[in-house]
């Protein structure tokens, strides 16, 4: 078995045997032909910075603006692509991805960019000796957040759960926090936007009618601060900045009312959460005997984590019990022998048989290592490109980011409840004790390693997840965000780019890519649909050798089932305004304050209540019966 050497902590780490380096097939899209010829010599493409888009030497806010003043100027022109009448001035390189066209992603690697930058050089006051080396200093967030309080305030979130320490890196912490955020964003705009008439997901007790005029964003923003300030106290200094910055261009008298209405918003949610169960620290006492879960043979010193969190309070569904799928195949079975040898050998450190892009796919999708914010900091990426890209209203991203948030929360309750219900065996015990779990089919071996989570700490070597196998949680998460999608947009049929800071590490290490055996161009996958990134969301555990195909099959069905559920809770506010942030006079429907930016163009005519309850979702039995046995 040939091992090879982070490069970062000095630890010997497993190498595959095909080290071929092999170029990962894009899926083609439409446009791909016309794109090619561009970019030996693309005109509006930064090469040395990128995201410079006005070719000022530094990445900044007013890049990120200067696209979304061209992307404007397109759909003004009603134009599809780079090609519009008017010319392009000098310094207005803003085809930030290369791919010959202005679009949405662009302003969004500008703005991933700042968000980067911003966590890795924090700004400092050199007159404020207290100020120096500061990490919860802020800086201004771009004026394409500003204009949106829900992508602003998730944004933020992302970067808070990277930043925070590992006593909240957890799934299950996470899942909770985004969905309680997302809540307080929800309530506060629908009773900005249709006072009394609300369609909020609490009851509240004050009344609206002596109010005439309530800001949107600004109640959100109120009411996200309440909540992220308690929830995150070592992060208050941070998030004061973030709400100062929020709030600054409001007069004082908007301000003042909705300060008052989104701090309580905050505080009633915070009310309802207090005693929801996922403070209970459990202790657990491993099995031994072959199918139970057992510490992990190469990382016996860490914890399981979340034995009790199963037993939480739900957000929406009435219990996980519900949910809750059938037991995995037995030990005895020739199905369990079929996903035991494919991890046995797909999943394998050492793997002949898995494929450059499989492991590029593995180590994407991660998010395990600490400091990554768990997994839920990627699905909350994805929910703001897919938010950008489709050009919601703030009104519809309210509705979407707590119906996705919401049906994580609970995907992860029923994750965690299947997980200590059935305590199965994690692949690499599996593997090791192969020989005495009494089928033939199934041959052990003591020394099999796991390709692993990424770098998941500096000793931990095929580092795997401390709870039991069975469902995959990030199979059940994944199954939760892409069915909201689904359900949101009623339609499975929409392409995105995912972005994933698991691979932008690895961009900068081109040894540590030539020792996992894949050769990068960049940190994105595309997918055709949402069902298709689904899909290698949760088989990227296999590729890892951490999960069996059946914890990724039937989690995805769970968080799905989970996700059709939630739709029903959530709709958007029927009298949304046309631009992100106005201030709304409550009763007359009359728009003030035009002074905002959009945040992006997109298409104008979406549905402002999605599709709910589709029939083509199968219950967890049929999809664990059918598909699997």
């Amino acid at each position: 078995m040939t091992r090879f050497r982070n490069l970062q902590s000095g630890v010997d780490r497993v190498k595959t045997r095909d080290t071929r380096r092999q170029k990962k097939q894009r899926r083609p899209r439409v446009e791909r032909l016309e794109r090619r010829h561009l970019l030996a010599a693309n005109l509006f493409h930064n090469e040395l910075l990128p995201e410079d888009v006005n070719e000022d030497g530094q990445v900044s806010p007013l890049d990120a603006l200067t696209v979304i003043t061209r992307l404007g100027r397109q759909h003004g022109d009603n134009a599809s692509t780079s090609k519009d009448p008017r010319p392009r001035e000098p310094g207005r390189m803003t085809d930030v991805n290369n791919d010959g066209r202005d679009s949405p992603i662009d302003a969004l690697l500008v703005i991933n960019r700042l968000s980067r930058d911003r966590h890795a050089h924090p700004p400092t006051d050199p007159n404020n000796d207290e100020d120096n080396g500061n990490p919860d200093s802020v800086t201004d967030p771009p004026e394409v957040l500003r204009s949106d309080a829900v992508i602003a305030w998730n944004d933020w979130f992302g970067e808070i759960l990277s930043d925070s320490d590992a006593g909240y890196q957890t799934p299950g912490d996470a899942s909770r926090a985004m969905a309680m955020l997302n809540l307080a964003i929800y309530d506060a705009v629908s009773l900005a936007s249709d006072g009394a008439d609300a369609d909020t997901f609490y009851d509240y007790e004050f009344e609206l009618g002596g109010i005439e005029t309530l800001s949107a964003g600004t109640t959100a923003s109120f009411a996200a601060h309440t909540v992220l300030s308690d929830l995150y106290p070592e992060m208050q200094s941070r998030l004061d900045g973030l709400l100062s910055k929020a709030t600054e261009h409001r007069s004082g008298e908007i301000v003042d009312i909705s300060e008052t209405i989104g701090v309580e918003i905050g505080n009633h949610i915070l009310q309802a959460r207090a005693n929801d169960g996922t403070d209970v620290i459990g202790d657990y006492t491993y099995g031994n005997a072959p199918g139970d879960f057992q510490p992990d043979p190469l990382n016996p010193d860490v914890p399981a984590w979340g034995p009790t969190w199963g037993q939480s309070q739900t957000f929406v569904i009435s219990s996980s019990d519900d949910y809750r799928p059938d037991s995995p195949p037995e030990l005895s079975s020739d199905v369990y022998a079929e996903h035991y040898n494919e991890v046995l050998e797909l999943g394998s450190a050492d793997s002949s048989v898995r494929t450059a892009d499989q492991t590029e796919a593995g180590i994407f999708w991660a998010y395990d290592r600490a400091g990554m914010g768990t997994p839920m900091a990627l699905y909350n990426d994805i929910l703001q490109t897919v938010a950008i890209e489709q050009g919601n209203s703030l009104q519809e991203n309210a509705a979407l980011f707590a119906q996705a948030s919401v049906a994580m929360a609970d995907a992860g309750i029923t994750a965690w409840d299947t997980k200590f219900s059935e305590e199965f065996w994690r692949p690499v015990t599996a593997i090791h004790d192969g020989d005495s779990d009494g089928n033939s089919l199934t041959d052990g071996d003591p020394e099999w390693i796991a390709l692993g989570a990424p770098d998941g700490g500096v000793d931990k070597i095929g580092f795997t997840p401390q709870f039991p196998t069975y469902i995959s949680g990030h199979a059940t998460f994944g199954g939760a965000l892409f069915g909201t999608l689904q359900e949101f947009y009623g339609t499975d049929e929409i392409a995105i780019d995912v972005i994933s800071e698991e691979l932008t590490i690895l961009l900068d290490n081109p040894e540590l890519q030539e020792a996992y055996g894949i050769d990068l161009d960049d940190a994105t996958r595309s997918f055709s649909s949402f069902s298709e990134a689904m899909e290698e969301n949760g088989r990227s555990r296999v590729y890892l050798g951490i999960h069996f195909a059946f914890d990724d099959l039937v989690g995805q069905a769970v968080g799905q089932s989970i996700a059709a559920s939630v739709a029903s809770e959530f709709v958007v506010a029927s009298n949304s305004p046309q631009r992100p942030d106005e201030v709304r006079r409550l009763g007359n429907g009359q728009n003030q304050d035009q002074d905002h930016h959009l945040l992006a163009p997109g298409p104008q005519n979406a549905p402002s209540v999605r599709p709910q309850n589709h029939e083509h979702l199968e219950t967890v039995d049929s999809v664990f019966t059918d598909n699997l046995f």
